[in-house]
């Protein structure tokens, strides 16, 4: 095994242990055995520990599984980062599986840019198991850009295959509060791209089924519309997006928080960095007052 090119599959898992057979199949199946998986059970109250157990006795593939207790995706992201021995962490959800030459290809994009400090990780592309490819293409293959750029500046769409340096990941923690189940993927990839670009393979790397039970299905319950308030609060604390690079999505980050934060009860008016934060927040609200009315209706306890 080649430590220096070590990669981490990592999957966080709540109550999914019936689809992670597919998943592991695929990693049989890599024509590189490069890699470790690990699996992060947050908090699952299914078999998966057994099922885990069974793979692991198998003996053909290096596993490691951690238990901690549920506290929501990117609780369980943090954790594996601190458990993961590869120099590159490789996020597959349990409900997606890989190419045959995903690690390979991988691993081909890590030797180029392990020693790039600009460059933070590598983005692919996703199918779904229908063959339909999840969004875009990148505008040319081992593109180089900031991740913020790829949705807000080319105006890209569709969820991408990422893979980020562990050193990048442990830089970035996702925040963490009691009570908040999910916290956008962009609040951490978007602030990462602050300072590092990613290389796109124009190559597909793992393929998606999104379930009916999934955090898609979750767009209006209250413990959802409570993680969209935080995560937006996030965004603008920490200044992620710039008025002038990403007017567009500064402005809507705001009235983003207004609609939340009226939908779940809360209020982050208070946290709010600065007086102009708190100025802008105010001439915004009646637009967030507007769809907040609209919502309102339709929000699931």
């Amino acid at each position: 095994m080649d430590s220096a090119n070590l990669i981490t599959i990592f999957t966080p898992c709540y109550n999914r242990a019936h689809l992670l057979s597919q998943l592991y199949q695929s990693l049989l199946e890599q024509n590189t055995t490069n890699f470790e998986w690990l699996i992060v059970d947050d908090g699952s109250t299914d078999d998966i520990e057994e099922v885990v157990a069974n793979f692991i006795s198998e003996n053909k593939i290096p596993i490691s599984y951690y238990n901690k207790p549920n506290g929501g995706k990117h609780t369980a992201i943090n954790y594996g980062v601190q458990k993961a021995k590869g120099a590159l962490f490789f996020i597959v959800d349990s409900d997606d599986f890989l190419s045959k030459e995903a690690v390979k290809l991988t691993t081909d994009a890590w030797v180029k840019i392990k020693n790039n400090d600009k460059i933070g990780g590598i983005i692919g592309l996703s199918e779904f198991t229908n063959g339909q490819l999840v969004g875009d293409t990148f505008l040319e293959d081992e593109w180089r850009l900031s991740f913020s750029d790829y949705y807000l500046k080319h105006h890209l769409r569709g969820d991408k295959s990422v893979a980020f340096k562990t050193s990048v990941m442990k830089e970035y923690p996702f925040p963490e509060e009691a009570g908040i189940r999910f916290v956008f993927e962009a609040v951490v990839w978007h602030e990462m791209a602050k300072k590092y670009d990613v290389l796109a393979l124009n190559k597909v790397l793992q393929y998606k089924e999104y379930l009916v039970e999934g955090l898609s299905d979750s767009s209006y319950k209250l413990w959802y519309i409570k993680s969209l308030a935080f995560s937006y609060f996030q965004l603008i604390a920490n200044k992620t997006y710039s008025f002038s690079r990403y007017p567009k999505t500064y402005i809507w980050s705001f009235i983003h928080l207004a609609i939340n934060s009226l939908l779940s009860g809360t209020s982050y008016f208070d946290k709010l960095p600065s007086f102009k934060d708190k100025c802008l927040y105010l001439i915004l609200f009646p637009r967030g007052y507007y769809s907040y009315l609209k919502m309102r209706k339709l929000i699931v306890k």
